[in-house]
């Protein structure tokens, strides 16, 4: 089954190495928490490495978005 960003609640929502996909048809974006854009391109997918979630960018980055100092994911246009 293809997880989406708002199947995730929790890490455990993905399994190890498992991806979650946008909704079809939104596009999300990065910031920082002091709402900072982040330059790295539209956000791909979130897979789950250990005790975090990760979102892999179109530029092949990839950045925390659970735990301390994580990034959020925003859908494009907000």
């Amino acid at each position: 089954m293809q997880k989406h960003f708002y199947d995730l609640r929790e890490v455990n929502d993905l399994s190890e190495g498992e991806r979650a996909t946008p909704e079809p048809g939104v596009t999300y974006d990065l910031r920082t928490i002091k709402n900072q854009a982040v330059a790295s391109g539209t956000v791909e997918y979130v897979f789950r490495d250990g005790d975090t979630l990760f979102a892999r960018t179109a530029d092949g980055e990839s950045y925390p978005v659970t735990g301390a100092g994580s990034y959020v994911l925003v859908p494009h246009g907000l």
